[in-house]
């Protein structure tokens, strides 16, 4: 037990700092969604316990790294853990194909929070920024599932 807790954990450090590492200019608007993909697949694989405050504490980290609003990913996390922990049985007794399209939605639901939350603070996200995310994010959850067990 404490085995898995502490690979989720190294999990979500490992997001992190593939959130915040800079990429050249070509590639930064294809860069995945870490910590929403980490946190769908903790939801999916990962111990029950507190997902919602390690979600929390995981988008303040994100903020406080990224130079973001204070909340602004903590919300966002925390709207994706709600949403996947609700959807977590019907995701693990689908088929894979509709699987991957709840983790998708709440993926998109993700991205949409923190483009919404962040216009307000006059960080708007562009529509390709939010597809290109979508889709990279989308690669990455498909390759989990097609190659990692859940």
């Amino acid at each position: 037990m404490a085995s898995a807790v502490r690979r989720s954990y190294y999990l979500i450090a490992g997001a992190l700092l593939l959130a915040v590492l800079p990429l050249p200019q070509a590639l930064r608007l294809w860069q995945p969604p870490w910590l929403g993909v980490a946190l769908i697949w903790l939801v999916l694989a990962g111990s029950a316990q507190n997902r919602l405050l390690i979600a929390a504490v995981a988008g303040l980290a994100h903020d406080l790294l990224s130079g973001t609003p204070l909340g602004l990913h903590a919300m966002a996390a925390t709207v994706l853990t709600f949403m996947a922990t609700n959807l977590r049985d019907w995701m693990l007794s689908s088929p894979p194909w509709q699987r991957f399209l709840l983790a998708m939605a709440t993926l998109a639901a993700y991205l949409l929070t923190v483009a919404l939350i962040g216009g307000w603070f006059g960080q708007p996200g562009s529509l390709p920024g939010l597809v290109s995310s979508l889709l990279s994010g989308g690669l990455l959850i498909l390759v989990a599932f097609l190659f990692l067990k859940v």
